[in-house]
């Protein structure tokens, strides 16, 4: 009877572990977070670089960063060891990271950057990128990216001339908002921009604006940013104003840039695009940009007296080599939870 008795608490202690583990793993699944970002001190990190810092090194694995509500004033600098980085905020309302850097301050457009990402892999969701440094104050970056894989969700780029830096290599960008001035959606990245809401607001006096200045500079470059099924309208303060609006102009020698299916409305000038004006001290450079428009609606949709250099079609083979799936290669790398449609809408 000893023997069984002790068999049976044996088998009783056995039991009791399997169970423990069992709820342990259960709360790590639950667990999603690697790390919790807040202002109130309820997270493990007051500040997101912090959080960032504390991430792996190229780490194979998602780091997932939570980041509650509030206005952080920070510069991030997310490196390019600091791969797979997930940033997930409360709402594009409530979690704002924030910084005024400037060209006319002294630095650099490069370096003006609120945040700058280097790292692979990286995702944002229901987050506002923000540089609040005025259109008085020229270049003014929120989101520098130069890394390849990166998605956005749900986030708001909010700033004046050249808000969203999107430098090079891919890069998906679905439900956002960008809001902007001059160039405000510039660089040489290979990008798609899918349902998102982009608004012109007004600029300095005597300025302009353009939405994209993309930067191809060979022809042989695979880059281009492509615009589909988003909404392209004015704030309600350049509603009030005589400003010109166009879609773009040529940053590069052979920049290219695609709208499709996408609603344009009554901000647009008749002529659609304008030339890009090289400083006076500069050689004039032949520009050889790829302009196309496909199937948009709305009333600046309206192509005829566009300049003679843009191109429009009505040829879904044509505008099919500018979806996810054919220009990004998408269905290989853009997380499954983030909504996205690989071709033509």
């Amino acid at each position: 009877m000893a023997i069984t008795n002790s068999f049976y608490g044996y088998i009783m202690m056995l039991f009791a572990i399997t169970i423990v583990v069992c709820v342990e793993s259960q709360l790590i699944t639950e667990t999603s977070y690697n790390a919790i970002v807040s202002k109130d001190g309820t997270g493990n990190f007051n500040t997101i670089a912090g959080a960032i810092l504390a991430a792996p090194d190229h780490s194979v694995k998602p780091f997932f960063i939570k980041i509650k509500k509030g206005t952080y004033e920070e510069y991030i600098r997310v490196e390019k060891k600091k791969i797979n980085i997930v940033l997930i905020g409360e709402g594009m309302d409530n979690t704002i990271i924030t910084g005024n850097r400037s060209f006319v301050d002294g630095n650099k457009t490069y370096d003006t950057a609120t945040v700058g990402v280097l790292g692979n892999g990286f995702i944002a969701q229901d987050l506002t990128f923000r540089n609040n440094a005025g259109p008085i104050k020229h270049q003014a970056v929120a989101l520098r990216i130069e890394a390849d894989s990166v998605s956005f969700y749900k986030c708001r780029f909010d700033g004046y001339q050249d808000t969203l830096y999107a430098k090079k290599r891919r890069q998906f960008y679905r439900d956002c908002e960008i809001y902007g001035t001059v160039d405000f959606i510039c660089g040489d990245a290979t990008a798609v921009f899918q349902n998102c809401l982009i608004e012109a607001r007004t600029p300095m006096a005597r300025q302009y604006n353009t939405i994209i200045a993309q930067q191809r500079e060979l022809e042989s470059y695979k880059s281009g940013i492509v615009l589909q099924n988003c909404t392209i309208k004015a704030t309600p303060d350049l509603k009030k104003s005589d400003v010109t609006t166009y879609l773009g102009r040529p940053w590069g020698t052979f920049s290219r840039t695609v709208i499709m299916e996408s609603y344009i409305d009554d901000l647009i000038d008749p002529r659609g695009w304008v030339e890009w004006i090289e400083s006076a001290n500069k050689s004039s450079i032949i520009r050889r940009p790829y302009y196309l428009e496909y199937k948009n609606r709305g009333p600046g949709a309206v192509t005829k007296g566009h300049v003679t250099w843009a191109s429009v079609t009505t040829d879904p083979n044509i505008a099919s080599t500018f979806t996810v799936r054919n220009f990004i290669n998408g269905d290989r790398w853009i997380p499954t939870n983030i909504p996205h449609y690989l071709d033509l809408s």
